[in-house]
C-alpha cells in the first residue's frame, strides 16, 4: 500500500487556502475540501446576498428562522464563544462594521473615505434566540449577524473532519492565518512546525509544533480603511461600536478546534493585555499578544515558544 501527499490550492473567506493531504488516495479529498469551502462561504458570507445568513439577517424581526445544518453549527458555535468570551466576541457587530464603511467585501471598501464616522450600539448576541429542538433562530428588529469572526476557523475544522471522513491519513489546512492540522506531522515528534509571520512585515515571530490541533492570528494590520480622517480596521469592540484601541498589532491563538481559537483571539485583542490574559486563561487557551513595540506577551504554557527578546507573563 503506497502513500503519498497531495496538495490544493485556491481561495476562499477572502483569503488564500491550502490543503494538504496524506493517504492512499488523497487528491479527491483534496479537491473536495477546496468546493466545500467555496460552499461554506457560499452559506456564511454576509456580503453575498443569495447567502443563508444573509437570508437570516433579512428575517430580523419577522419570527424563526429555519436553519440548515451548516448555518446552525455556526451559530450554536458563536453562542459558545460569546459565552466563553463575556460578549466580547460578539457576532451581532454585523451594523457597526457597515456603519464603519466595512460593508462590502474588503477588496472593494475605500481605503479613505471622507464620510464621517458615527458608531452604532452593538445589540448583543444575547438578543438572538437559538430554539434547539426546532433548530431556529429569531433576530430581534435592528439584529444582524456577522459570522466572519469564526468562520474561517469553522471552515478549517470542518475540511479537516471531511478530509477525515474521507480516509485522508494526516493533513493541514490553512486559510489565512488560520491553520488547522491532524494526523501525524512531516517534523519531530511528528508535529507539524508552524512558521507564525508578523502581519506587518511576514518575517517570522517564532515557530511552533502542532499536533493535532490549530493556530490562528486575529490582526489589526490587514484589513485597514480610513474614514472621516481616522484609521479604522475591523476588530471592532462590542461595548463600543469602534475599533479596539490597544498598543496590539496582533494575538495568536492555539486551541484544539480552529474556530474557538479565532474567537478567543478576537476576544483577547479586544480586552487588551491584562485582561485579555485573563480571559485566554480562563478559557484554557495559549495566546501569544504581539505588542507594538516588539514584544511577545504569552501565556505562560507557550513562553518558552517566545523569542530571547520577548517576555512571557501569566
Amino acid at each position: 500500500m503506497t502513500f503519498h501527499w497531495a496538495t490544493e490550492t485556491g481561495r476562499a473567506m477572502g483569503s488564500g487556502i491550502d490543503v494538504m493531504a496524506w493517504g492512499t488516495d488523497p487528491e479527491p479529498a483534496a479537491r473536495w475540501a477546496l468546493a466545500e469551502a467555496e460552499r461554506l462561504e457560499a452559506a456564511w458570507s454576509r456580503f453575498r446576498v443569495t447567502s443563508e445568513l444573509s437570508h437570516l439577517n433579512r428575517s430580523a424581526g419577522h419570527g424563526p428562522f429555519a436553519c440548515s445544518d451548516l448555518l446552525w453549527s455556526a451559530l450554536v458555535r458563536a453562542r459558545r464563544a460569546w459565552e466563553a468570551t463575556g460578549g466580547l466576541f460578539d457576532p451581532t457587530v454585523h451594523d457597526a462594521l457597515v456603519a464603519l464603511g466595512y460593508d462590502r467585501t474588503f477588496a472593494d471598501v475605500a481605503s479613505d473615505d471622507p464620510a464621517a464616522v458615527h458608531p452604532v450600539r452593538v445589540p448583543g448576541f444575547d438578543l438572538v434566540r437559538l430554539d434547539d429542538e426546532a433548530r431556529t433562530a429569531t433576530l430581534p428588529a435592528g439584529v444582524a449577524v456577522d459570522l466572519g469572526g469564526i468562520g474561517k476557523g469553522l471552515a478549517a475544522d470542518l475540511l479537516v473532519e471531511g478530509l477525515r471522513q474521507r480516509g485522508v491519513t494526516s493533513g493541514q489546512v490553512a486559510m489565512g492565518g488560520d491553520v488547522r492540522v491532524f494526523g501525524r506531522g512531516p517534523d519531530d515528534d511528528d508535529a507539524w512546525m508552524i512558521d507564525v509571520e508578523h502581519p506587518d512585515d511576514d518575517r517570522v515571530m517564532f515557530r511552533f509544533p502542532l499536533v493535532d490541533e490549530a493556530i490562528v492570528q486575529s490582526t489589526r494590520a490587514m484589513r485597514r480603511w480610513r474614514r472621516g480622517g481616522r484609521s479604522l480596521h475591523h476588530l471592532v469592540d462590542p461595548r463600543t461600536g469602534l475599533p479596539a484601541e490597544h498598543p496590539i498589532v496582533s494575538v495568536v491563538a492555539t486551541a484544539p478546534e480552529a474556530w474557538f481559537a479565532e474567537a478567543v483571539a478576537k476576544a483577547v485583542f479586544v480586552a487588551g493585555e491584562r485582561d485579555g490574559l485573563t480571559l485566554a486563561l480562563g478559557s484554557g487557551v495559549d495566546v501569544w499578544i504581539v505588542r507594538d513595540d516588539g514584544i511577545l506577551v504569552t501565556t505562560p504554557d507557550v513562553a518558552d515558544s517566545a523569542p530571547g527578546d520577548g517576555r512571557a507573563t501569566s
